[in-house]
């Protein structure tokens, strides 16, 4: 596994980015508001912002030739997307939309590449974070792999979040920082809504999942018992 700082980032969160970043974005950036269900950018467009996240959460999409599209991230506060399509100026294949309702501050390329000359640590910085995010793709994607259920998967799901630095502990239960739906959570880890239903109602009889306020909380015993079962 890829790990920073003693913490492993895993495949479906962003990794956060550092303190420098983070103040340049907030100093420099244009802050904008978009509501839940916004597309902030769309799949073919042209990127000439990378978007710092300091509310909320959104998620990129993946989009096939039928129509249809999936889930494949997540990205909240104190992470930013659009960093490398800026950089590139390419056209992205995926889209991103606000699944709450998000504050983003906008930074234009021509403000990142000045603060990368002025500021030699910043630009280590922000490249180190474009290599982080690639690398927690492949090793995500390289251990995703392995995993042979849908139990397993939703298992390693929790876990993301979890060490998203971004969950509320509340004795020994985690509350996950993110609400999805069960179809929503079968796209991001390719299972069915009735297969995730069944998986989450099979914790909840067993006292280690819990739903309270639309929020889903995760008991200390499931992670410690069947994460370590899993054995990655």
């Amino acid at each position: 596994m890829y790990t920073v700082d003693s913490c492993v980032y895993l495949q479906w969160v962003d990794p956060p980015v550092g303190e420098n970043v983070i103040d340049h974005a907030m100093s420099k950036g244009i802050k904008m508001l978009y509501k839940k269900g916004t597309t902030i950018l769309h799949e073919g467009e042209m990127v000439h912002n990378a978007h710092f996240v300091s509310k909320g959460w959104a998620a990129y999409y993946l989009h096939n030739l039928h129509g249809e599209s999936r889930i494949a991230c997540l990205v909240g506060p104190k992470r930013v997307f659009g960093l490398g399509p800026t950089f590139d100026k390419l056209p992205i294949n995926f889209s991103v939309k606000a699944i709450e309702d998000c504050e983003i501050y906008l930074v234009s390329r021509a403000d990142l590449i000045q603060a990368m000359v002025d500021d030699l640590e910043l630009g280590i910085e922000m490249v180190a974070n474009v290599t982080k995010r690639l690398r927690c793709v492949f090793e995500g994607a390289n251990i995703f792999s392995s995993l042979s259920s849908p139990r397993e998967r939703l298992i390693y799901f929790f876990v993301s979040l979890l060490q998203s630095r971004e969950c509320k502990e509340h004795g020994d239960w985690f509350e996950l920082p993110v609400n999805l739906s069960h179809e929503r959570i079968g796209e991001i880890i390719g299972a069915s809504r009735v297969t995730i239903s069944r998986i989450i109602s099979k914790y909840k009889i067993t006292g280690k999942l819990k739903s309270c306020k639309n929020k889903l909380y995760v008991h200390r015993e499931l992670i410690l018992e069947e994460y370590g079962e899993i054995g990655i």
